[in-house]
């Protein structure tokens, strides 16, 4: 009998370890495979970021190289002989192109040669070896329109363009940036650590993130659990986003020492961690995500908006027009201080002065074809709302209402009691009712962000951005009729600015006085 009951016992507790250890083992396999869900998210998430920083460097430095590769006063530097014309003509070429290489350009050198290598360096400090090396590579034929050049501790990454005159080749120009500029970038996403990126021209490594070698880089690319890249423009670079596993051993020797610790509460703790843990990973990555839409959405002036911008002052320039062409000159500077300022809310005459700056642009671009109305805001300068909430709205009203025919566009704010609403109104080509309602759910599910439809991206970004910062009490509303035009209408709760908080730093530049300030006071339309 004993020895039948210490068999049973035994078989028991057998059977109870291998239950414990299946448990154990289920539980741990559940856990390192959200782990590596949540890696992967932050990995997919981190693609768009770096790509946005990396991808507008180096776009703007492609089309800002085309741009003066058929400059004519970029022509004219390339065809010269050394001597003390090609310096006269290069300062003569720099004061011309102090607008551009100042607000525009984001290349640390522009280097202009002539065919015997000889150079003229627009902007920047980088050693002549630099230069000489560089040349080099583009006049022997060792890489396509890209220079990748090292001197000692000095390391470029660039992007050329050949001038031609007459069909026949006359120098180049060479847009340059510091290696450890790019390498930052490529950083940015560099915390959790088991996120990384890599910079290829065709099939050879750059740089990456964090400076690390090409050995280092390939070893992680093979042990990643997650890897994506992706084209930048036609510039011939690629980036390369992964995520490796190094969370799982962790997990492993985590749960080898607390097993005999958790033995006799692992059957009940398991099904309510899992619970615990999914919810709590995926109200993580919810945030991650939204952190992540709101930094693109602060970069919604774009590398390409600022190169048509850039075209239209040239063509101002070319007209003789130098007033207006510094003037856009102006606006454009203030626009993209605006878009990349820190603190996340501005006074709403602030973000109206900045519209304004915008709307001009627009003008510019589409002229005689938009009218701009602001209303009244006597108090405007006492109340927040969120950056670049309205700014996205007026670029989809002028962009997809009133480009093809032109039109008017109204934007107005009434404070109610303890709400605040901002109405955005044109009398564009509007929506049927079929199109409206699909309009209205796709912002409100969020579908619109997958499609890629760029005024369904913007609005339902904006109506995410006032759900995540004040509640479901507050958002967005679109109404709209065909050949009569749409109004949006956002609703947001009042918040006033209290003594201690007078807004931006941003506000101390572009509102520093009462003849600015009174330009939006006074209901007016914008010419």
């Amino acid at each position: 009998m004993y020895k039948y009951s210490g068999k049973k016992r035994t078989i028991g507790v057998m059977l109870f370890g291998a239950g414990i250890v299946l448990l154990w083992v289920v539980f741990y396999q559940l856990t390192v495979r959200i782990i590596r869900q949540n890696m992967e998210r932050h990995a997919m998430s981190a693609v768009g970021t770096i790509m946005n920083d990396v991808g507008n460097e180096l776009v703007m430095m492609e089309e800002c190289s085309s741009i003066l590769a058929i400059d004519e006063s970029v022509k004219k530097l390339s065809a010269l002989d050394f001597g003390e014309d090609f310096y006269a003509m290069g300062r003569a070429t720099q004061d011309v192109l102090a607008p551009v290489l100042k607000s525009v350009v984001n290349a640390d050198n522009v280097i202009v040669y002539n065919t015997d290598g000889d150079f003229y360096r627009l902007k920047g400090t980088a050693p002549n070896t630099i230069a000489v090396s560089s040349f080099h590579i583009i006049s022997e034929g060792k890489s396509d329109r890209m220079v990748s050049v090292s001197s000692g501790s000095d390391n470029y990454v660039g992007i050329y363009r050949v001038i031609e005159n007459e069909n026949k080749i006359t120098g180049y120009v060479l847009l340059l940036i510091d290696q450890r500029k790019v390498e930052k970038l490529l950083s940015t996403y560099n915390d959790p650590d088991y996120i990384g990126a890599a910079l290829y021209y065709e099939d050879r490594l750059i740089c990456a993130g964090g400076g690390i070698g090409k050995e280092d880089v390939e070893s992680r690319l093979s042990e990643a659990i997650y890897v994506s890249e992706r084209f930048i423009g036609f510039t011939g670079y690629r980036v390369v986003v992964y995520c490796v596993d190094s969370v799982s051993k962790d997990v492993s020797r985590f749960f080898t020492i607390a097993l005999p610790v958790t033995i006799l509460i692992l059957v009940i703790a398991a099904f309510i961690f899992e619970m615990v843990m999914r919810r709590f990973i995926r109200t993580s990555i919810d945030l991650e995500l939204e952190r992540t839409n709101l930094t693109l959405l602060k970069k919604q002036i774009s590398a390409h908006f600022t190169v048509n911008t850039l075209n239209i002052v040239r063509a101002l320039i070319g007209k003789g027009d130098r007033e207006t062409a510094a003037r856009i000159c102006t606006e454009l500077s203030v626009l993209l201080r605006y878009a990349n300022a820190s603190d996340e809310y501005i006074s709403l005459l602030e973000e109206l002065y900045v519209l304004k700056q915008y709307t001009e642009i627009m003008q510019a671009r589409y002229p005689d074809m938009i009218n701009v109305c602001f209303g009244e805001d006597d108090s405007f300068s006492d109340i927040l709302i969120p950056r670049m909430l309205i700014q996205p709205i007026v670029e989809n009203a002028i962009m997809h209402g009133l480009s093809a025919e032109g039109g008017n566009l109204e934007i107005d704010a009434r404070p109610e009691n303890e709400d605040l609403f901002i109405t955005i109104t044109d009398n564009g080509k509007g929506m049927d009712a079929g199109e409206l309602e699909k309009l209205r759910n796709e912002t409100e599910s969020g579908e619109g962000t997958e499609r890629g439809s760029l005024d369904h991206i913007a609005l339902a970004n904006v109506r995410k951005r006032i759900e995540v910062l004040f509640g479901e009490n507050y958002g967005m509303d679109i109404e709209s009729d065909v050949n009569k035009g749409t109004c949006v209408t956002l609703h947001l709760p009042l918040i006033r600015a209290g003594k201690e908080k007078n807004g931006s730093d941003f506000s101390a530049d572009v509102l520093s006085s009462d003849k600015k300030q009174s330009k939006i006071k006074s209901r007016r339309k914008v010419k």
